[in-house]
């Protein structure tokens, strides 16, 4: 059977919502708003006009329903679907997040293996807890000069497979933070031989299907899953992601679906489901052109920032070692710690005295993600900065000794989700040691869970803690965010 042909240059759920806003119903039904009385002036002011009457819902039969779609939004999924070189799409409005979740708990029970690096994002450990899935990590292997795991080696996943029995998933992020990306096409091959599902989130390369000089999407590599944030890279509002499936026999497509409205609010945003369907549209039908001045810019800002004295930009020079496969040229990491500042410090130095927002920092670089949003004014604002910061007497390297990051992971005592659940108490952090953890400690940088729940809090752990928190870090995930105290399985 052919399949069906769709015309990406219509917006079907938009174009639904537009007919019936200009209906002008009288409403009798939620929002209490009812699309006629004003947001207060403040936050008029903040929106910039009145969004009101654009706040639909599908409680009138008309407007399509995410949960159980049927007409326009059903068909909305369906360009996205074909635009992104999927077999189904979901729109999601809990951002990558959700997708990372329910990808794991439509693949994993209770005790199921699913394979997955340790510097995964958080939503994935959620996804471990609620499914009561076993994870089998990938140990995080440290680039040298960046000081994070930028890919996930596929001889270390080839030899996890081997060691374990029963995997029911592989889950990988590609690319991450810094733009770095595995290859996915050979690891999606040791998943299929091993009957296990491919999931990638992908949540920071949504625009990578539609230009030729970036590398390809994971959509096109075999894979099982795709988690994409279209509003990180694309044009949707924040939250506003997709969750892609391809139908090669190893989910259960309608399950995904089930795990999704399970996870996901059933009274669904139409303005974030509408940024879904506009940002598909404009990247099917003018994506290459979009990216092309961008990409163009970016490549050139790497160069300019090459020669700039203290300051260096990672691109292919990283490639080909440490499992990094290829990379995201949109992506500039900045390497500023040469210069005797902490990427922290630069952050802040940029923002206020440039007016100049990085992606992010870590405690030697600053990041920065070009995007469809950008011009060549964006970027010359960028390089400018750079160049007057790196004029600049260079600052006076405080003489901290590093704490190295514990080259072992955590013992597991107990599971994620078991440890999660158990009755816990608290106790104050520098008496933890022994214990078991019941809660995430994340420290950013570098975003990777140092101790997650179920896992045995020794003494090294804490070292490097208190060193990423003196520097400027923060930490995610633990009850107490001065982490004074942590909380611990009740014995």
């Amino acid at each position: 059977m052919t399949a069906k042909i769709f015309d990406q240059n219509t917006m079907p759920f938009l174009e639904s919502l537009i007919a019936e806003k200009h209906r002008s119903q009288t409403s009798f039904h939620m929002p209490g708003h009812k699309g006629t009385l004003p947001p207060h002036p403040l936050l008029l002011e903040f929106l910039g006009g009145n969004v009101h009457p654009a706040d639909l819902v599908e409680i009138n039969g008309i407007i399509d329903y995410l949960h159980s779609p049927k007409g326009a939004l059903l068909e909305a999924q369906q360009l996205a679907a074909q635009a992104y070189g999927a077999d189904v799409t979901f729109f999601l409005i809990n951002g990558s997040t959700v997708g990372n979740v329910a990808a794991v708990m439509s693949c994993a029970r209770d005790g199921d293996k699913v394979i997955m690096p340790r510097a995964s994002h958080r939503s994935v450990y959620g996804g471990v807890v609620l499914s009561g899935a076993t994870p089998v990590y990938v140990p995080p292997i440290y680039q040298p000069e960046v000081g994070f795991p930028l890919a996930t080696d596929t001889k270390i996943v080839e030899k996890l497979l081997a060691e374990n029995s029963g995997v029911t998933a592989i889950h990988i992020t590609s690319p991450n933070y810094y733009g770095y990306m595995s290859d996915t096409a050979t690891i999606a091959d040791m998943a299929h031989a091993h009957h296990a599902a491919m999931l990638v989130d992908e949540a920071h390369g949504s625009h990578l299907h539609f230009h030729a000089g970036l590398p390809q999407s994971a959509t096109q590599l075999g894979t099982d899953m795709v988690i994409q944030s279209t509003h990180k890279t694309q044009s949707a509002l924040t939250q506003a992601s997709m969750l892609h499936c391809n139908d090669n026999g190893n989910i259960n497509i309608a399950r995904v679906g089930q795990m999704l409205a399970l996870l996901q609010s059933s009274s669904p945003s139409s303005p974030l489901l509408a940024s879904l369907d506009a940002a598909r549209m404009l990247m099917a039908t003018q994506g290459h052109d979009m990216l092309d001045k961008p990409l163009q810019l970016a490549h050139a800002a790497r160069d300019a920032i090459r020669q700039l004295p203290g300051l260096w930009c990672y691109g292919d020079d990283l490639v080909g070692s440490y499992g990094i496969y290829t990379f995201d040229p949109m992506k500039l990491v900045i390497r500023v710690s040469d210069m005797g500042y902490s990427g922290f410090v630069f952050y802040d130095k940029l923002r206020d005295e440039h007016g100049i927002d990085g992606e992010f920092a870590d405690l030697k670089h600053v990041i920065f993600s070009v995007t469809i949003g950008d011009t060549e004014q964006s970027i010359h604002k960028l390089l400018t900065a750079l160049k007057a910061i790196a004029a600049e007497k260079p600052a006076e390297r405080a003489q901290i000794p590093e704490v190295p990051l514990p080259t072992e992971l955590p013992k597991m005592a107990l599971s994620p989700r078991d440890a999660y659940f158990a009755q816990s108490k608290i106790v104050p952090l520098a008496q933890s040691i022994g214990e078991i953890c019941a809660e995430n400690i994340i420290p950013y940088p570098p975003g990777i869970p140092l101790i997650v729940p179920g896992e045995i809090i020794e003494k090294p752990y804490l070292d490097y803690l208190a060193f990423i928190r003196s520097q400027g870090g923060g930490v995610v995930g633990p009850e107490d965010k001065t982490l004074a105290t942590v909380r611990v399985v009740a014995k």
